[in-house]
Parts: structure tokens; sequence; C-alpha cells
């Protein structure tokens, strides 16, 4: 290609419009950069409540029906096993780095199991009903009052702020999805990271142990927390779990009771299977 031809005018070298030569330029995409304050793999212990063992029995409780979207392998299995559900559980609790037995022992503060089949079944009615408002509130543009759709619901009685902050807390602090990809994703690719508490009850306990994590962190003032648990956080924790108050307290001291008999072998953690 010939050189353009250039013009000297008070001592600067210039070319006529359109003549010079430019560097060739590539069409790439910006690289995303995300930087974890935490490792993801942090893990939370609790130290002397080894002893109390695990329970195998019938559950009591919740009513025996549950929201479920199954994987591609589970189409045609119409029901779970106790000990399949107290798995997820246990599973729940490993990916969120938090001890088993604090999940357990929510599970079976939120799902009595001294209530008899009329209340469990006027309780699954009720939560049912807040999930369904959910979902049509999502699929309506907020159009359901956040009072009905957003109030507590699922196998963990979550609330949907509450569910959807920790989801967030999750993925701004650990960099991880509030459950894996093996529980995300079911039959035909369905993503059941939904955000909606009691619209599947596996995700519920991700969602709930992703809930403990945020405040464990919170409670012991260390971001990323990774050690033991002392007996005044955990009863802290618990608390937390149910928001603020006296009746939160009280929520606080019937979880530690119940924890204080299973280890003396007067109750069991119904929820709790190693």
């Amino acid at each position: 290609m010939a050189e353009p031809e250039k013009i000297h005018q008070d001592g600067q070298e210039y070319v006529p419009a359109g003549a010079g030569m430019s560097t060739a330029t590539s069409d790439t995409q910006p690289v995303e950069l995300k930087v974890c304050r935490c490792s993801g793999k942090e893990v939370t212990t609790l130290p002397g409540y080894e002893s109390i063992p695990g329970y195998s029995g019938e559950l009591p409780s919740p009513l025996q029906v549950m929201w479920y979207v199954p994987k591609t392998k589970e189409l045609l299995k119409a029901s779970f096993s106790d000990t399949e559900i107290r798995l997820w559980i246990k599973q729940a609790a490993a990916y969120h780095g938090i001890p088993h037995i604090i999940l357990a022992v929510i599970l079976q503060q939120e799902n009595g199991p001294n209530g008899s089949k009329f209340l469990q079944t006027l309780q699954f009615g009720e939560r049912t009903l807040t999930t369904f408002l959910a979902i049509v509130d999502g699929i309506a543009f907020d159009a359901v009052p956040d009072k009905l759709a957003g109030g507590s619901s699922g196998f963990a009685n979550m609330s949907r702020a509450t569910l959807q902050k920790a989801a967030q807390y999750s993925e701004n602090y650990y960099c991880k999805r509030p459950m894996p990809e093996d529980v995300q994703y079911r039959v035909f690719g369905w993503n059941q990271d939904t955000r909606i508490p009691g619209d599947d009850w596996k995700a519920d306990l991700y969602y709930a142990a992703a809930h403990l994590r945020e405040l464990i962190d919170r409670v012991t003032g260390v971001r990323c927390h990774s050690g033991a648990l002392t007996t005044a956080q955990l009863k802290k924790v618990v608390a937390s779990y149910n928001g603020s108050g006296p009746l939160a307290e009280k929520y606080a001291n019937d979880a530690m009771k119940l924890l204080d008999a299973a280890k003396a072998g007067s109750a069991w953690l119904y929820f709790y299977e190693k």
C-alpha cells in the first residue's frame, strides 16, 4: 500500500483526512473478575455434642406430604424414606459448612413432633397457601401484598425476604450458589433455585443452612467463620433464626433444653441421623 501524501506546515507533519493508517483492533469481551471474601471451604464445629445419638426411626413431623421436584432418575419415585430426608439435611449442612446438629434442632423446633395430625395438616395448609401466593406474586409482578406472599413457609419456615437475603449472602461472601448444581437442576434441567420458601423442600434445607451460616458469621463477629462455636454463641444463633425479643429467647431456651435432653438420652432429635 502506497504511503499517503504528507503535508508539512508550521513545523508539523500532516496527512490528508482518511489517508492515515490505523492500528488493527480486536473485538474482545471484558473479563469479569470476582473477588471472594471467603474461600467457601470454611467449617464451623460444635464441640460438646458429639455424644448425641442419631435417630433412624420414623419422622413424627411434619405431615408426610411435601413439595418436591424430582431429579431425572427419581421421576418414577413416589416417596422418599425418612432416612433419605435426613441425608438431605446432613448434605445441606455440609455444603454450607455448618454443624449438622444445628439444622436438625431448628427443623424440630419448626415442625413440632408433639402436634396432632390435625394441627400438622393445618400447618401444612397454611404454609402451602403462603408458598402459592409467593409464586403467584412472582408471576404477577408483585401484585400480592407482602404481608401475604412474604410470610414464613416451607420445611424450614423461612420468610421470603430472609431466604433471599441468605442466598445473596452465600453468593456475595462465599462465591457459591445457595445449593450445588445437582440439587439446583432437576428433571429436564428444571432450575429449582427459585428463592421461594416451600416451593421445594430439599431446596428449603439449603436456604436454611445458608441462613444459619449467615447467622453464625453475625453472632461470632467473624466473616467467613471457621472453627468452634461456644454454647453461648449457639444459643444466640438459634434465637436469631427465630427473630428477636422474648419469643426468640424462649425459642432458643427450648432448643437448648432439647439438645441437653438428647445429650442425656431422654429425648430424640428426629431430624438428626449420623
